[in-house]
């Protein structure tokens, strides 16, 4: 697409030709794209922070946890949502696959957790995480 028409007056040429010759151009559109791609993927990271980080909020208010354990807790629903998403997203799996990824990523979780928590502290937080989305969706 052009955006100068190389016929009609000179001024329009000159235009034209500093569009198209600009070594400038090039580095300034990588810098324009870069920076897109930063952004998009910065917001991706955010959603599943920010989804950890409440459901962090909603269990240690309910369990009355010290910082250290809910920041632990906090890193590993970070950990746990980063994993699922990247091994879900764009892949067009089934449901059945999504299920089977997520039930995986729950153990891996869960076995994260005792090493912090007892076994039935883990119980509560799991049961917590779900009662806080089941009154999400409502």
């Amino acid at each position: 697409m052009l955006l100068f028409s190389p016929q009609g007056s000179q001024e329009f040429n000159i235009a034209y030709l500093i569009f198209k010759y600009n070594p400038m151009k090039k580095v300034i559109l990588f810098i324009l794209l870069a920076g897109f791609l930063t952004t998009a993927n910065a917001q991706k990271q955010t959603h599943q922070e920010k989804k950890a980080k409440v459901e962090t909020a909603y269990v240690a208010g309910k369990m009355k946890m010290d910082k250290d354990r809910a920041a632990f807790l906090q890193d590993v629903l970070l950990e746990k949502y980063a994993t699922v998403s990247k091994e879900i997203k764009g892949k067009n799996l089934s449901k059945e696959e999504k299920k089977v990824i997520r039930k995986s990523a729950n153990k891996a979780t869960n076995s994260k957790l005792t090493t912090q928590f007892s076994k039935a502290e883990v119980k509560e937080i799991t049961s917590y995480i779900k009662e806080f989305n089941a009154n999400k969706k409502k």
